[in-house]
């Protein structure tokens, strides 16, 4: 280990964001230091102490080289994001994209050697201000990660990170980091050339000064890395160049539909850069990213990000409600199969100790090698070590009974949507686990209210509702009763945030919200197929509208005999409204179950993958003849009836409180049912178009299409008085 050096203050009077002091050997140390926020941010005020700074230490001559740092446990994670959204003028957004490239340019030309010490997280602007730099050390700690997310917000690298990263490690590296936005270990940056060093984190400053130090007294160039075959086949010639943009814009474009511009600009940027070069890619990139600042996409992208970012600070608790969560240290999972042992896997690695029971050794055995499989795929992947997998997965234990349990600080049953089966599972829980135990429910649809019937605390009992894949989706849907202990509601929401998720809090009733608002989005594509609209029509219409995938896609997925359940249970709660079209009681009386037995609107091969072909059976069975099919309707109209028949029943959920507020509604719609991001979600979209609009257009299909389509009280309120959901 190094010994510990004392240092000396530049100035006696410190500046308010960046620090520096100068070690005996002369290597000065420059911190980044907000010490208003939790994590820096790259602000007007940060970029201007930080040249200041700089100028001082290349003219000290006590200074041979120097170490940028950030704070304790985080470097610096880009751009501040109230800042970007007060800008208000592409030109304005333009000049700070010019002027962050100028000062970060600097860093890495100047007479000094200058090395990023990263620790915690570099992304966005942090990781463009290491790339400039003369090098790079990184710690080895786990929160040690680096990466460009701006494209999650419909905006792209604004201080040139993306060129040098193409220059280090080619453009099919910048294509990927820059279009998928996701994060980099320190191991993986640098075989890529990304950085210079990975040191141990207790020692990291001084090894990082270290660096510095040798870089100052023997100057050496970088070694060139060895150039692979398939880059310079695919990179270094024109016609490789050709067939890997080309390839590269038409995966994009089927991903996108075209709704997030900032992924065209990146792959126009690089595309510049292979045939420009850097200059001609940088300017580009500031005009680019000055337009796209002020787009609608990048709008509501970053709405949603501090919307998500308030879910994070939010108890999930009334005003009125004071409680804390109870520590969690033991979880028991009831049913073993993809609900509960997906809920095991985000469990045990959030540290938590897991005991999941089924009813049979095979039950509990599939469950377990579920859950290993999807803990070491992050060791096929490289981001952790076989030790480090068998460590997470040893917090694991199955059982057929239900030994284990009594210790349990919070209980999830996951068992089959029946709720005579729910009800026994309770009664025996309640038997064992102590008096200040959580008890969850995974039901997507059945009233929690009428779940606790059967127990003697009621007030215990609450939903938690997951979605599937659950390793995957990041939202957990916290549902409570009238008599649901605000000490409960705490802490299956702090459960949910220690697993990774988006959490909301709604009130309880059938569907809840999620699947409330899915049904009458699932029943519009039923009516669609019963009037001829092709089964892959509807769903290629809602994934131009921006859904993930489309609906009969999904039906596949979640099984048509589940959707046959929750559709008999939300009938019986709204009636008429909620009646799915007869087609689905057809599909459901043919044993189409989806792709759980390989036959549902899709056709499947014996992996059990869906093929891209349609089951045209499914129109035998519905007596709809292949030639009268209305392939005539647009994808448009297809999308609308679809899209505000969802929008029209978050609205409802709203006026009955179901939801606490139009914030849930948004990230419920969004994260849950993959409501398009680009969009806002629900009540975001209705502001932004317009209540008068919506309801327009709600009339209108009312006209054709009846009474499912009635407009809900508060949109025709809103329309009639101006209000919006947000200011």
């Amino acid at each position: 280990m190094m010994a510990a050096v004392t240092t000396t203050p530049v100035s006696s009077r410190p500046p308010t964001l960046v620090k520096t002091e100068v070690r005996p050997d002369g290597v000065a140390i420059l911190t980044l230091d907000d010490p208003s926020e939790t994590h820096n941010t790259i602000t007007p005020a940060l970029g201007g102490e930080l040249t200041a700074a700089m100028d001082q230490l290349e003219a000290d001559a006590r200074v041979k080289a120097i170490v940028i740092r950030g704070k304790k446990d985080s470097f610096l994670v880009g751009a501040n994001i109230d800042f970007v959204r007060a800008i208000r003028f592409a030109r304005d957004a333009e000049e700070a994209s010019r002027e962050a490239s100028k000062r970060f340019a600097r860093l890495g030309q100047g007479p000094k050697p200058v090395v990023a010490y990263v620790h915690g997280p570099a992304l966005g602007g942090g990781f463009e201000l290491s790339l400039a730099c003369t090098a790079t050390v990184a710690s080895d700690d786990p929160k040690t990660v680096l990466g460009l997310p701006e494209v999650k917000l419909g905006l792209i690298p604004a201080a040139n990170g993306l060129l040098r990263i193409a220059e280090r490690a080619g453009l099919r590296v910048a294509m990927d980091l820059g279009l998928t936005g996701k994060n980099l270990r320190p191991k993986k940056a640098k075989k890529l050339g990304l950085i210079d060093e990975i040191v141990p984190a207790p020692v990291g400053l001084d090894a990082a000064c270290a660096y510095a130090l040798r870089l100052a007294e023997k100057p050496t160039k970088k070694k060139k890395r060895a150039v692979p075959v398939d880059r310079l086949l695919l990179e270094k010639n024109p016609f490789g160049r050709m067939y890997l943009f080309r390839r590269a814009r038409a995966e994009t474009l089927a991903k996108t539909r075209g709704h997030y511009p900032a992924a065209e600009r990146i792959l126009d940027e690089l595309e510049r850069f292979s045939k420009k070069g850097f200059a001609a890619a940088a300017d580009y990139e500031a005009h680019a990213f000055g337009e796209l600042v002020v787009s609608e996409t990048a709008h509501r992208l970053i709405d949603l990000f501090f919307a998500q970012t308030a879910t994070k600070k939010d108890s999930g608790l009334e005003p009125n409600e004071k409680a804390q969560p109870q520590p969690i240290e033991r979880v028991a999972i009831l049913g073993a199969g993809l609900m509960g042992a997906g809920i095991a896997t985000v469990s045990i690695e959030a540290g938590i100790d897991v005991r999941m029971k089924d009813r049979d050794d095979g039950a509990v055995g599939r469950g377990l090698l579920y859950v290993k499989d999807k803990v070491d795929a992050k060791v096929r992947r490289g981001s952790r070590t076989p030790l480090e997998a068998a460590k997470v997965f040893s917090r694991l234990s199955g059982t057929t009974d239900y030994s284990g349990m009594r210790r349990a600080d919070v209980v999830i049953e996951a068992v089959f949507e029946d709720l005579e089966l729910k009800h026994a599972v309770l009664r025996d829980i309640e038997k064992l686990v102590s008096e200040t135990c959580v008890i969850g429910s995974n039901t997507s649809s059945i009233p929690i209210a009428r779940i606790a019937e059967a127990a003697a605390h009621p007030e215990r009992v609450l939903g938690m509702h997951y979605f599937s894949p659950v390793h995957k989706m990041p939202l957990l849907e916290v549902v409570r009763t009238s008599t649901t202990d605000p000490r409960a509601i705490a802490t299956a929401v702090a459960l949910g945030k220690r697993q990774g998720k988006t959490v909301i809090v709604v009130r309880d009733g059938a569907g809840f919200y999620t699947t409330r608002i899915l049904a009458p989005y699932l029943n519009e594509a039923g009516h669609l197929l019963a009037e001829g609209v092709p089964v892959d029509v509807v769903d290629r219409a809602l994934v131009e509208w921006g859904f993930p995938v489309g609906p009969f896609h999904l039906l596949d997925e979640v099984g048509l005999d589940v959707a046959a359940h929750v559709g008999g249970v939300t009938q019986a709660a709204f009636g008429e409204r909620m009646k799915p079209p007869s087609v689905f009681a057809k599909l459901h009386a043919d044993d189409r179950k989806g792709r759980k037995n390989g036959r549902g609107f899709y056709l499947y091969n014996r992996g059990k993958k869906a093929e891209k072909r349609v089951d045209d059976t499914v129109y035998t069975t519905l007596g709809v003849p292949l030639g009268s099919r209305n392939a005539r309707m647009t994808y448009d109209e297809i999308g609308l009836r679809c899209g505000l028949v969802m929008v029209n029943e978050a609205l409802r959920c709203f006026e009955e409180k179901i939801l606490r507020s139009a914030r849930d509604g948004d990230i419920g719609a969004i994260f849950g049912m993959g409501f398009p991001p680009f969009r806002g979600g629900p009540f975001r979209y209705v502001d932004v178009l317009g209540a008068p609009e919506v309801l327009r257009r709600m009339r209108s299909l009312e006209q054709r299409h009846g009474a499912r389509f009635e407009p809900a009280p508060i949109l025709v309120d809103m329309a009639r008085t101006g209000k919006r959901f947000y200011g």
